[in-house]
Parts: C-alpha cells; sequence; structure tokens
C-alpha cells in the first residue's frame, strides 16, 4: 500500500468530523544543542517499508508528529524539532527528557498525552507522522495516514520491540537522513564496545531489569532480553536467564505475582526501576523481599527515577549516560 501526502485545508476537517481515536498504552549521540548535517532534498522522495504498509515521502519533512511513545529521541538527535510529541512518563516539559531537552532549541512542542483524537493531530497539520513506538493497528494506521504519511515499526517486528538501532534508522531514513541516522547508531554501538571491554567482568554474568508493575499491587514486570533494556544488558556483556524469556512469551515482558518473586534470585544482579507513578515501587517495600537472596547479599541496583526512564526510553539519546555509570554500578554489585 502506498501511502502519499494528502491535501489539507478545508476537506480534511470534514474528512475527520466526530472520529476519535485511544491508542494502546502499552556516547555517541551529538552534544546538546549540537544539530546533524542534514542531508539535501535530492534524495527525495523516500520509500519506507514499515510493518503496516509502504509510505512514500515526497519532500523533506518540515512539521513532523511525534507520535510514538520514544520517538522523539531519534527525531531530535537527526536535528528536527516535532510539533508534536507523545507523552510516555514523568510528565517533562516537552514530554522531553533532560538528555534531549537542549535539542528542542527552545521551542514547545504540542504535548500529546491520554485519548488522542484524529482532529487534534489533524490540528498540529503535519507532513509526517511517525509511529515506530506507538504500537498502533492497521486501522489505526490507516486513520492517521488520512492526515499525513505514516512510518510505523520496521517490516518482522512486533509493537514496542524494535531495537535502538532500527528504530533510529528508519526514522532517519523517513526524515531523508540515512547517513546521520547511520553514524548515531555506528558512533554508540562503538561506545558499548568499548564499556564491554571496561567491565570484561560482566560477560556471562545473569541480570534481570524488573519493576513493580503499573497496573496494580503484587504484580511485577521483569523484561525480557527482546526488551531494550533486556538488549541493554546483554550489550554490556550480561546475559538475561532464559527463564523470563520463555514466562514473556511473544510479549516484551514477563509478568510475574508475588509469589514468583523468588525468580529474581536466578540472577546474579537484579537492575530495579521504579515506573513513574506507581505507589510502593520500591524493591524492598515488597511481600517478598526478605527472603531475597539478590538483596541480602548486595546484588540489587537501584536506578534513579532518571536512569529507570532512560533505560526505558532506550534510545541514541537516553543510553549515552546510562553507559557513563550503570555499568560500574553493575560491576560493584558483582564485587568488580
Amino acid at each position: 500500500m502506498l501511502e502519499r501526502r494528502r491535501p489539507r485545508g478545508s476537506v480534511l476537517p470534514a474528512l475527520l468530523a466526530g472520529l476519535a481515536l485511544v491508542l494502546a498504552a502499552c556516547g555517541g549521540a551529538p552534544a546538546p544543542g549540537a544539530e546533524p548535517a542534514a542531508e539535501t532534498a535530492a534524495g527525495f522522495p523516500v520509500t519506507v517499508d514499515h510493518a503496516l504498509g509502504t509510505t512514500e515521502i515526497t519532500a523533506p519533512p518540515q512539521r513532523v508528529v511525534s507520535l510514538g511513545y520514544t520517538d522523539q529521541d531519534a527525531i531530535l538527535a537527526l536535528g528536527i524539532v516535532p510539533v508534536g510529541i507523545r507523552e510516555f512518563t514523568g510528565k517533562k516539559p516537552s514530554a522531553t527528557w533532560p538528555w534531549a531537552g537542549a535539542l528542542l532549541q527552545g521551542r514547545q512542542p504540542q504535548v500529546l498525552d491520554g485519548e488522542i483524537s484524529l482532529e487534534a493531530i489533524a490540528a498540529l497539520d503535519p507532513d509526517l507522522i511517525i509511529g515506530v513506538s506507538a504500537g498502533l493497528t492497521q486501522d489505526q494506521y490507516d486513520s492517521y495516514s488520512q492526515i499525513a504519511p505514516v512510518v510505523t515499526q520496521p517490516v518482522g517486528d512486533l509493537p514496542f520491540q524494535t531495537g535502538w538501532q532500527d528504530a533510529t534508522r528508519i526514522i532517519g531514513q523517513a526524515l531523508g537522513r540515512t547517513a546521520d541516522a547511520d553514524r548515531l547508531v555506528n558512533d554508540l554501538e562503538a561506545r558499548f564496545d568499548s564499556v564491554a571491554e571496561e567491565y570484561p567482568q560482566l560477560a556471562g554474568r545473569t541480570a534481570a531489569v524488573a519493576a513493580v508493575s503499573s497496573v496494580g499491587a503484587g504484580s511485577y514486570f521483569v523484561w525480557s532480553s527482546d526488551d531494550n533494556r533486556g538488549r541493554f544488558l546483554e550489550s554490556i556483556g550480561l546475559t538475561v536467564p532464559a527463564t523470563f524469556d520463555d514466562l514473556a512469551g511473544e510479549e516484551f515482558y514477563a509478568d510475574i505475582s508475588v509469589e514468583q518473586l523468588g525468580l529474581l534470585d536466578e540472577n546474579d544482579v537484579v537492575l530495579w526501576l521504579q515506573i513513574p507513578g506507581t505507589e510502593n515501587a520500591t524493591l524492598e517495600a515488597q511481600p517478598g523481599y526478605p527472603v531475597l537472596q539478590v538483596g541480602q547479599e548486595g546484588r540489587v541496583l537501584n536506578l534513579t527515577t532518571e536512569q529507570g526512564v532512560a533505560l526505558s526510553f532506550s534510545s541514541v539519546l537516553s543510553l549515552p549516560s546510562l553507559l557513563d555509570t550503570v555499568p560500574g554500578e553493575v560491576a560493584a554489585r558483582l564485587g568488580g
């Protein structure tokens, strides 16, 4: 299916009247303020194959809506300030965390939060909608494509499971900045390699990222190796136990009960994050904590709020700050 830019103006409000859509929620980067050199308009039109179709972008986008929960970081890293940014977590100004704030260039994009209507997106007059981490269904994609060209996750990727490298590259392709995207990815991958060499004691040790579930007490998330949190661990030499991949199935996380909290002892180290807004979210506050060996032996790394969100974003902008701190803190928990 070929998606082309739609005419805007008086036709669009009539087309969209009455329609509303609630979306399912569930260093290598440039220095703050730096703007990568844009590739020329000669590279357009650009055709992007993705999981929900084929999208043609006829000219360099000027008004980009970041509809994915974490897509703004790659867009900003590539020198584009979106006109609208999807709120993910933490309610930061412009839905943008400190590692990306300077790249807003003093602008204040519209924050898209809660129920997002087609009218709200149309009012931003976009010429491109990036939904790589939006988890769009085919119907949602088709609806948004009535407003502007839409790009979703790469072909073959399940929703919310695109690695940061592929997310950066497909967004770079859509923006006509493939060389910039490749440079960002290559530089950050080299940084990961350097960190893994610096901390060889992490190689082969087991680890997982876990948190109190955002859906209620007595339930916990443990992210699989197919999630970017798990991929971060494996990129610095650690291994996510197969138990959690098996429990996750086709999802990107395992949802375990308080009775299963003891499974965390399968890890040499546990990285514990607190999802902003979740009550009683520390590991120490959980009923099963007193008998956990990882807790008794000091092998739990309690991430700060910013570290936890940076890991959840796992973007080309958020990951460098983690590489400055987390590998060394993990090594310390392991006695190395």
